[in-house]
């Protein structure tokens, strides 16, 4: 045979080898991205929600019955006027770190519960989220200084939310990767500012 058809053949099978090695790469790639975006909208949408609840924290409310029951990390029920109909109605955040969520493949996925209306009838309406912590901390100060446990010293609440996608965005050797976004906000609702006791 000749040697320069072998070489031939040798090259044009490692440049076709190289080509669909790219390809693939591509492919990873792009998939990585819109997943990652799917997660990115997921995790604004939950904390355009959180936004919402936490601050209007103890509107519609006399001030000495804003939050009902805290425990932190993960647990804080508070009254807040949602809709702006100057009633205010019962909002309950709850992540439950033993309750592994079995709707996705991510085993680090766990329960967040909210539990609070949706619209102006108060009807109380249970949502739940896959996340993996949330995180509540009670400051009784505005500038989130001082930690508190006790629901009546509260004066501003930081809020933790780690979300990973709910598939693996790579299956690697060395295990499974999972996009990972993370959230914090402090809040500093002016009725908790106002408290009189």
């Amino acid at each position: 045979m000749n040697a320069g058809i072998t070489t031939s053949f040798i090259v044009g099978g490692l440049l076709l080898l190289a080509i669909l090695q790219f390809s693939s790469n591509v492919f990873q790639n792009s998939a990585e991205i819109t997943l990652d975006m799917n997660d990115k909208h997921n995790i604004v949408t939950l904390r355009q929600i959180i936004e919402h609840d936490f601050s209007r924290i103890g509107f519609g409310n006399g001030p000495n019955d804003v939050i009902k029951n805290f425990n932190p990390p993960h647990l804080i029920i508070f009254n807040a006027d949602l809709t702006g109909n100057n009633s205010a109605a019962e909002v309950k955040w709850h992540f439950k770190s033993n309750k592994p969520v079995n709707s996705t493949s991510n085993p680090n996925d766990h329960v967040l519960l909210r539990h609070a209306p949706m619209d102006s009838s108060n009807g109380r309406v249970k949502n739940k989220y896959h996340v993996v912590d949330f995180s509540i901390t009670g400051y009784s100060d505005a500038n989130g200084e001082n930690t508190t446990t006790d629901k009546n010293d509260i004066k501003s609440i930081l809020v933790e939310v780690i979300y990973e996608s709910p598939e693996a965005v790579t299956q690697k050797t060395n295990g499974t990767q999972y996009s990972r976004s993370t959230w914090r906000k402090l809040f500093v609702p002016s009725n908790l500012q106002f408290k009189t006791f």
